[in-house]
């Protein structure tokens, strides 16, 4: 067994990459990379099947990658399969750059095939100097602890049996095999940044000292350990402060403790909140986090802009993260007492309804304590009865004398969110306000010793 393959298998084995009798998917390309991964799970006895991607960008140079591909995996006796794909159109299509459309479009196809030859886990062939320019990479981007962590060894079923491999050594070991593989020219070119950072940043760095690209990825791979145990804690934080998650729309977290978190378990709350509203990571720099570690400590009504059209904002103690403002459109709906009878139901929005009916009071007739159901008198209602968006000058009373509260001092005193007040239904004659939904029912409607009818009005909400 050659160095190279003995380092990988240790490898394979210290983070539990692949069980006995596993099939395996590789990502070929026909770069030294993932030819010297190919060979050595081969040479180690693991069934493996292969798959290809044509990006349809280099001409040529890309048919003869890929008929190098299938002449190696008939060589070796490996099933293999190929896709097409015009990766710049998808990348105009979905508005993404070139590289995140080839990505995309890769690791669809390498899931999608593994179902098919029943392949449990799938091989990409990052080594450690990809590794390395990931973490320089995103150094000169903002970045936290995660970041220094570079790239994973195992992200679900994906796994990097490379990743503790130098460029070097890889292309040392396919000599020793006498084994050929393809250079893609783009990747000589210094036109792209990570290009930069091989051709330019790195050989400067080795110039400084040899050992450079070890020891960055010794410095990470220790990051990675403290993140992962920072990281544990920041989760069930993060879930002890949720007041509430709607992925790809908003996020809403308790900051009334956030001060007494450390300041890494902070950074990753932020993070995984940000991320699970625009449904990805990348752009989410440290600027951005410190912007909203900012925001937490300030004022009712301060915000701060993110990537993807996203914002957070401050409101009584809560910090809101939200890629949607609430709608301004107006809600107003005319209810004639005949209605009652028959009992009547309107829609607010598409998850929000209130119901309207009346019925005679009885005996046993109980008094509904909730939220959500309110019980008012049906003879107290002289007029025709609105259910709309608050207006001003709305009030409501308060107590059995008669005194009245304005319904923005409702709203302020209930710490309803500024921008959510101008859709907030309530229930209303006129300018009185007999229920603003879930903060404040009217003394001067309620159900008494007197009360022949009962008007209940009951608020649904799908969730």
């Amino acid at each position: 067994m050659k160095k190279t393959e003995f380092y990988v298998k240790e490898y394979i084995k210290s983070y539990d990459m692949i069980d006995e009798g596993e099939r395996v998917l590789v990502g070929l390309s026909g770069g030294a990379d993932s030819v010297c991964l190919l060979c050595v799970l081969k040479r180690l006895g693991t069934d493996v099947t292969a798959v290809h991607i044509n990006h349809g960008i280099r001409g040529k140079e890309a048919d003869d990658d890929e008929e190098f591909c299938r002449k190696l995996c008939e060589d070796m006796k490996i099933p293999f399969a190929v896709f097409h794909k015009d990766i710049k159109a998808l990348a105009i299509e979905e508005k993404l750059t070139v590289e995140e459309a080839g990505r995309k479009y890769r690791y669809e196809c390498f899931e999608n095939q593994a179902l098919k030859f029943g392949a449990t886990k799938i091989a990409v062939a990052h080594n450690k100097n990809d590794f390395v320019e990931t973490v320089i990479f995103n150094m000169t981007r903002g970045t936290g602890l995660n970041g220094l962590s570079g790239i994973k060894p195992v992200r679900d079923n994906i796994i990097r049996p490379l990743l503790g491999v130098e460029r070097c050594e890889i292309e040392d070991y396919l000599g020793e095999l006498g084994q050929e593989y393809r250079i893609d020219s783009t990747n000589l070119s210094k036109d792209y940044d990570r290009n930069k950072i091989r051709h330019i940043v790195i050989p400067t760095l080795l110039e400084l000292n040899q050992g450079a690209v070890k020891h960055i990825y010794e410095m990470a791979m220790e990051a990675q350990e403290d993140y992962g145990f920072i990281k544990e804690t920041a989760d069930k934080e993060y879930k002890r402060h949720t007041v509430e998650i709607k992925k790809k729309e908003s996020v809403t977290l308790f900051t009334d403790d956030f001060d007494m978190l450390s300041l890494p378990v902070k950074e990753i709350i932020i993070h995984e909140a940000i991320a699970d509203v625009a449904g990805k990571k990348k752009d989410i720099t440290r600027q951005h986090i410190d912007g909203i570690l900012e925001l937490v400590n300030k004022d009712t009504g301060k915000s701060v802009m993110l990537p993807y059209g996203i914002r957070a904002r401050i409101s009584y103690g809560k910090l809101i993260i939200t890629n949607t403002d609430y709608p301004s459109e107006e809600i107003y709906y005319e209810i004639n007492k005949n209605m009652f009878e028959y009992g009547t139901k309107c829609k607010i929005s598409e998850e929000e309804s209130i119901e309207l009916w009346v019925e005679d009071r009885k005996p046993d007739t109980e008094i509904i304590k909730n939220n959500y159901t309110k019980m008012a008198d049906y003879d107290k209602i002289k007029d025709t009865l609105c259910i709309r968006t608050p207006k001003d000058g709305d009030y409501i009373i308060i107590d059995s004398k008669g005194n009245k509260k304005k319904l923005t001092r409702v709203f302020i005193d209930g710490k309803t969110d500024r921008e959510r007040r101008i859709t907030w239904p309530v229930v209303a004659l006129g300018s009185e306000i007999i229920w603003a939904v879930d903060l404040r029912y009217s003394e001067a409607f309620k159900v008494d010793d007197n009360t022949k009818k009962i008007l209940y009005i009951k608020y649904d909400k799908k969730e």
